[in-house]
């Protein structure tokens, strides 16, 4: 091999093992934790790259339906991409809640504080049926028909009264 040649070769192979160097050094930089990260939305992926779970400030509305008020927190993902449930700031109610949805899209299971009261409501088929929570240092239960009518409530208030009372719906036609 000619002299020419053969250093050309040389500082062709030096400059790959500085470039080798070089990238194994900015490897560890990469891997050192990032100090802040400033985003509106992170969406987490599955393996086929659908959204399964979202941080957003605000959150988009669920597949198909329209949110009442802007929602920030985290939002839950089935397979398909449809909002499942969620744990959420609503400011313009103050609500702050954990919430699961049904596969109609309503929340089923949501356990909140409700301007600053704690609450737990249970719903089926888009009617509350069971609500848990505390007002005005009042606790509660209330447990309601198929078509989200109070028919029985449970009370303790804050010195400690018990009141059962059994809620008769309104006849139809009144």
């Amino acid at each position: 091999m000619s002299n020419p040649l053969r250093r050309l070769m040389l500082m062709v192979l030096g400059s790959c093992a500085v470039s080798a160097l070089g990238a194994c050094s900015s490897v560890t930089a990469s891997t050192r934790p990032t100090e802040s990260l400033t985003v509106r939305e992170l969406n987490i992926v599955d393996e086929r790259g659908q959204a399964r779970l979202r941080i957003g400030a605000p959150l988009p509305d669920p597949k198909g339906l329209k949110r009442k008020v802007k929602a920030v927190g985290i939002q839950f993902m089935d397979p398909d991409g449809q909002e499942i449930g969620g744990l959420a700031m609503l400011d313009s109610i103050d609500f702050r809640g954990l919430c699961f949805d049904s596969t109609q899209g309503y929340e089923a299971l949501c356990m909140s504080l409700l301007q600053g009261q704690p609450n737990i409501t249970f719903r089926d088929n888009w009617q509350e049926r069971i609500s848990i929570g505390v007002v005005e240092g009042v606790a509660s239960v209330v447990l309601n028909d198929a078509q989200g009518n109070p028919r029985l409530r449970l009370e303790v208030d804050k010195d400690g009264k018990a009141r059962v009372e059994e809620v008769t719906p309104t006849p139809a036609g009144k």
